[in-house]
């Protein structure tokens, strides 16, 4: 069980992760570009449209709980272990509630939202079912999780495996990963994201540079990375869930 002082230190480490506020990467930027569009296609399902709400689990330094707000109208609350962060990104956004707290046991009502997205967080957490399960709690019958994570596939046969160094990392594999979420949501949608080519395994076949050079000189290389990603060779897993 996570104790109070490893808590604590996950605080200090991401009160120091997010003081400042850089420039959003490449990665990050295509991982939003992708929940943009799921939060797009979800609107339209919604009846409510005038009362949505919608959560940001994990909201890190806060910055993009603002661009939801702006594609789903939905109020909009974001929750971040770190304190810093927190009161940085309501200074900054202040038309977002914002709130200080462990994502696996929030105080929100129970069933309170239409959507949560959850942004490579679940990696970092100890007890993954707790994180799970809270958002099963906290999503309507019939809302929405919108959460991506790393894939082990793919960082276990990449040189140097994950390349992330926060204090908890538990990255999954699909079986993994579905065997979390399935007790409580149907899976909607499920691919990868981030093309990028490997060194081990599979990749040695599916990320060789001579079947890429050839590829490439018949014009299908694009859809054949699209390909890969559908089967799940990318860098994130991306799954789209709705709760029973």
């Amino acid at each position: 069980m996570t104790t109070h002082n490893d808590i604590q230190a996950q605080k200090d480490f991401y009160d120091t992760y997010w003081e400042d506020m850089k420039p959003l990467g490449t990665y990050k930027v295509m991982r939003t570009q992708w929940i943009l569009g799921q939060l797009s296609a979800i609107k339209k399902q919604l009846k409510n449209n005038g009362d949505l709400k919608l959560l940001d689990m994990g909201c890190g330094d806060g910055r993009l709980v603002s661009l939801w707000k702006e594609v789903t109208g939905a109020d909009t609350y974001g929750i971040e272990l770190s304190p810093k962060a927190v009161n940085s990104a309501q200074k900054r956004y202040p038309f977002v509630s914002y709130k200080a707290g462990d994502a696996t046991s929030t105080d929100y009502e129970s069933e309170m939202f239409d959507i949560v997205v959850c942004q490579e967080v679940l990696e970092h957490i100890d007890k993954q079912e707790y994180l799970v399960n809270e958002c099963s709690r906290i999503i309507k019958e019939g809302g929405y999780l919108i959460l991506t994570t790393p894939n082990k596939y793919y960082f276990d046969r990449r040189h140097g495996g994950n390349y992330s160094n926060q204090p908890i990392e538990q990255i999954l594999d699909k079986k993994r990963l579905f065997d979390l979420v399935c007790p409580s949501f149907n899976i909607l949608s499920y691919e990868t994201l981030i093309y990028a080519k490997g060194d081990n395994g599979a990749y040695k076949v599916l990320t060789n540079r001579v079947i890429l050079a050839i590829l490439r000189r018949l014009g299908v290389l694009n859809t054949y990375k699209q390909w890969l990603l559908k089967r799940g060779y990318g860098l994130h897993h991306a799954v789209v869930l709705k709760k029973h």
